[in-house]
């Protein structure tokens, strides 16, 4: 193999994120949200609210292009800003009832391509495959 050629390994891991990433985009779009609105929605807990400076430090993204990514939610009414609850400098993203919603939908929505993407795999493949991705992305963090 020279140096540039794509292992197989690479080559297969991104046509894997590409096609998760298709999928997201196919989500988003059914509730008029960006793909990284998606994502953000996704990814905001209910129960816990996270920093908005969290979400820049896992997109590696400037804060202005967070603010954006709220205001587009905050505009279809699905998030808002909040107060951290020891530091009321910083802001949380909170999700709004129908945030609430939307947010299971998308969540649901996402399983189903986990079936199309996964779904090849036997179930101690896919225990396997889940909690390496687990792990990684802990790792991470």
């Amino acid at each position: 193999m020279t140096s540039s050629s794509l292992s197989p390994f690479h080559a297969a891991l991104l046509e894997f994120l590409m096609t998760a990433k298709q999928g997201l985009i196919a989500v988003g779009k059914e509730y008029d949200l960006t793909p990284i609105q998606a994502m953000t929605l996704a990814l905001v807990d209910k129960d816990n609210p996270k920093p908005m400076n969290s979400f820049q430090k896992l997109y590696n993204c400037d804060a202005s292009n967070i603010t954006g990514i709220i205001d587009g939610l905050e505009e279809k009414k699905l998030a808002l800003r909040g107060e951290h609850p020891e530091d009321r400098r910083v802001k949380t993203i909170l999700l709004t009832d129908e945030g609430v919603v939307v947010q299971g939908r998308l969540i649901d929505s996402f399983t189903e391509i986990d079936h199309m993407i996964l779904g090849n795999l036997t179930e101690a493949e896919l225990a396997s495959f889940k909690s390496i991705i687990i792990k990684l992305a802990v790792q991470n963090k």
